[in-house]
């Protein structure tokens, strides 16, 4: 850059201790071990920036610990904080924090005790950079590298500072010590009280952020429940979301403040009633009158006390003359509106929660869709009896039919990162009917549980996610929140839960415009995660719920639990009905707008290119069309926008719609309408597995897990299951409310088709083991994969690597045709690692017709 230039980083003599501190980080030891000088205990009385602006700033030289114009200076907020600002010109400069003029205690990158030298690139210009240094956490940072972020607010006064609303005083400062974006700050200093709150950068009003990471948001609120209490505050730099934790009273069953929220001495029990004032809760045999109150981020809440142990005690609300089920209960009295009081939080999984499997990045994820109930319900699944069909089933080891691998040992046998459960909340149906009407959203399903009693009840859905993943498999739940089982379920409450325009196509749509509504619908996604360890959501048509609500229940999920790499997904359509509010709505056209909640969309446009219709008898790419090379070539490469852009687009149903790979899931076969199997056979297409009718299924499924996305399939699609009994068909288009007869999985077809299974396993495997497979950026897309077509033939190479972009390393060739296709490959070895059989290791150049192959360069 013109103007700047490089300043030499080599330190002058720092005392024996810093000159060990130095060799020994040269020679790669941790910082802890850098030195034998013990850290001072006692508050500094000098602080200061030694580095190389020194003499920029009029020092008489670099690095120098004593120079007055390198001095921080003492807040004087209460702090205890040092801070300065100084004018340093345009130039490339290092500099570390060294206390009371010496080298002896000296602190850098990261608030190392003899940490790495800080960098400090200033721009063409120069600039004024404020400096400030925390004596507690030893962290010294810079408004170049980092952002002096401070949380201001109504509380302020009463933890020292000089005035509520300070965005100065640095008794309330957030800090990113790791470098990650993410700045924290924790205290108990809060008396119990309501608050409200918003994030200041740069200690002042002149950037700020409040609800929702708007400069314009609303002010924060958050409620202090009893002087002492914990409260942690996290602004994402990315999202500018601040959020804001505070401890709720003793073992609270967490996920809102609304519901029975019990402690040991008393449960306090409150609803949302904004057009009835008669409200009351019975527990005990005993009925109290419940009283508006003031909850912070509610509005219209009705609250009652009742002193007592009542843990897992019965209670029924009444709203006018009706009685009402409790919208947050965390247990149910099944068949009743009666809710159960309980404390979910204290009730562990057997033996403890085990770590959650790590996943790098939401590319790498394969999902898994299944029922709790069709997976092993049939004997065949060689799960114990009394579990078939239950949610301890689905994690039951060593089942085997016939020697071949069953349920949960299927699955790691097949490779898959994550099963999505079927709705397994309570809902109104009685099984085998899947469940697509929800009663209590907060509540597992009964009619999957071994248990009556309801805390075993709980225990039982935590054992399940613990056991998943003890067994390297995260747990996605298929959440409803687009309507429930019929408007009884809370319209005696208030009509004001439900849409005007019956966008779900079943009469009763949640209408998550009305704020309360939204923030029951975060409550309740919050609590799972917060209790069950649940890993992630698809949601039912999620094309009925606002984006902006959506975008906002994401950031808060992946803000609130930073390192669980949440999934969030769902359909981007509503229930086949006009919506006057198209433009608010969840469409391919919004999701680029969801990319900073890392929302995905499943990708019905690449769906339908691949295989056709839903439910007709007109095969698409896979079977040999080639009407739509385009869309293969584009749902190839993830659907990327034209425009790396997170605004919306004018078209709604754009098939480019993608901000970042994460956000298409592909797929081919899901729950609804027929499977794939289904499919190719409805078509007419004869063969059986080892003919031409396996061989486009092979096609269709190599095709969702060789595209950037994530890849998603339907449970016993990799075995060939077929719902279509007795060839009725049209019973396996709709099958949602079938006999376990239709749905339920046949586990002797894994051995009748082990080539199918074999593929699926192979390509999945293929997948994982090949970083070109799962590129995790739109610019990496645009710059390391070249698509092109060769008539009805696409052919993709990729390269692995973002600082050789043009250096592919992996081609992958969708072939359509019924004739063997040459690959004009790049100069180098390649071996052929795929084809319509599935792992391969073979030399050549061809690609098999109606297949996907995949060369990868040695």
């Amino acid at each position: 850059m013109h103007g700047t230039r490089r300043r030499s980083l080599r330190h002058p003599a720092r005392s024996s201790a810093a000159v060990l501190a130095v060799t020994a980080l040269g020679l790669g030891l941790s910082p802890a071990l850098a030195t034998t000088t013990a850290v001072a205990a006692a508050a500094p009385t000098a602080v200061s920036i030694p580095g190389t602006f020194n003499s920029e700033i009029g020092c008489a030289g670099d690095w120098s610990t004593d120079c007055n114009q390198a001095q921080l200076t003492a807040r004087t907020d209460g702090s205890g904080a040092w801070s300065k600002t100084v004018t340093i010109p345009a130039g490339t400069y290092a500099y570390k924090a060294a206390i009371n003029k010496s080298w002896a205690e000296n602190y850098g990158a990261k608030a190392q005790h003899f940490g790495a030298d800080i960098p400090l690139p200033i721009p063409a210009g120069g600039r004024s950079v404020t400096f400030a240094y925390d004596p507690v956490t030893h962290w010294i940072t810079d408004d170049v590298n980092s952002k002096i972020v401070t949380a201001g607010g109504s509380f302020q006064s009463e933890i020292g500072c000089s005035a509520d609303w300070a965005p100065n005083c640095l008794k309330s400062w957030l800090q990113d010590i790791d470098g990650d974006g993410i700045y924290t700050w924790s205290t108990k200093a809060i008396p119990a009280g309501t608050y409200t709150v918003k994030a200041a950068v740069g200690q002042s009003w002149d950037e700020s952020y409040g609800q929702g990471g708007s400069p314009t948001g609303a002010d924060i609120s958050f409620t202090v429940p009893e002087t002492g209490s914990d409260v942690d505050f996290r602004y994402n730099s990315t999202t500018h979301v601040l959020s804001v934790q505070t401890e709720e009273p003793t073992g609270p069953a967490l996920g809102g403040a609304l519901g029975a929220l019990y402690a040991p001495t008393q449960t306090t029990f409150r609803i949302w009633s904004p057009d009835n004032s008669q409200v009351s809760v019975t527990v005990g045999g005993q009925t109290h009158t419940m009283s508006p109150a003031a909850v912070s981020g509610y509005t219209d809440i009705y609250q009652a006390t009742v002193t007592g142990n009542l843990k897992n005690q019965p209670y029924q609300f009444r709203v006018g003359n009706n009685t009402v089920r409790d919208p947050y209960a965390r247990m149910v009295k099944p068949g009743t509106t009666e809710g159960i009081v309980m404390d979910v939080a204290a009730i562990q999984p057997t033996g403890g929660w085990a770590p959650t499997p790590a996943i790098t990045k939401r590319e790498d994820a394969v999902i898994y869709e299944m029922s709790v109930r069709n997976f092993t319900i049939d004997a065949s699944s060689g799960v114990d009896s009394a579990k078939r069909g239950k949610f301890l089933g689905l994690t039951q080891t060593g089942t085997r039919n016939n020697g071949a691998k069953t349920g949960i040992d299927h699955l790691k046998e097949l490779g898959v990162t994550h099963v999505q459960l079927m709705p397994s909340f309570d809902f109104n149906s009685a099984v085998p009917n899947w469940g697509y009407d929800p009663l209590n959203y907060n509540v597992p399903e009964e009619q999957f549980s071994q248990f009556t009693a309801p805390e075993d009840r709980v225990r039982e859905f935590k054992d399940m996610v613990n056991e998943f993943h003890k067994n390297g498999i995260r747990v996605l739940m298929d959440v409803v929140y687009n309507h429930t089982a019929s408007k009884d379920t809370f319209q005696n409450i208030t009509g004001k839960y439900y849409h005007q325009n019956q966008l779900s196509g079943t009469g009763n749509s949640i209408d998550d415009g009305n704020p309360m509504v939204s923030r029951m619908i975060l409550d309740s996604l919050d609590y799972w995660v917060k209790n069950y360890n649940i890993d992630g959501y698809r949601f039912d048509l999620l094309g009925v719920h606002q984006y902006k609500n959506v975008d906002q229940w994401a950031k808060y999920l992946n803000t609130t639990y930073p390192d669980r790499t949440l999934q969030i997904h769902g359909e981007p359509w509503s229930g086949g009905v006009e919506d006057p509010q198209e433009a608010q709505k969840v469409r391919y056209g919004t999701t680029p707008a969801l990319a900073g909640g890392h929302v995905g969309v499943f990708n019905g446009t690449y769906r339908d290119a691949i295989k056709g219709g839903t439910r007709d008898q007109i095969l698409g790419y896979m079977g040999g069309s080639a009407s739509n090379t385009s869309s293969i070539a584009l749902g190839m490469r993830g659907s990327p926008l034209a425009t790396k852009s997170t605004s919306t687009l004018t078209d709604p149903w754009s098939a480019a719609f993608a901000y970042d790979p994460e956000q298409t899931i592909n797929y081919v076969s899901a729950h609804d309408d027929l499977n794939l199997w289904d499919k190719i056979t409805y078509a007419g297409v004869t063969g059986g597995a080892a003919g031409k009718a396996g061989q486009i299924d092979r096609f269709g499924a190599g095709m969702t897990f060789t595209s950037q996305g994530i890849p998603f399939l339907y449970e016993g699609d990799e075995f060939l299951h077929s719902k279509a009994v007795n060839g009725d068909y049209e019973a396996a288009k709709n099958s949602y409310e079938a006999g376990d007869n239709v749905n339920a999985i046949q586990w002797g077809e894994k051995t009748t088709h082990a080539s199918a299974f074999n593929y699926y396993r192979d390509a999945i495997a293929l997948r994982k083991s090949t970083p070109a497979l799962r590129l995790d950026s739109w610019d990496a897309v645009k710059n390391q994969m070249a698509t092109t077509t060769d008539g009805p033939v696409v052919i993709s190479a990729i390269s692995s690597n973002a600082s050789e972009p043009t250096s592919h390393d992996t081609i992958v060739v969708y072939n359509p045709t019924n004739s063997t296709y040459t690959v004009n490959l790049p100069s180098g070895t390649w071996k052929k690692v795929l084809d319509t059989n599935g792992a391969t290791s073979a030399t050549g150049n061809t690609a098999g017709s109606l297949a996907v192959t995949v060369f990868k360069k040695s």
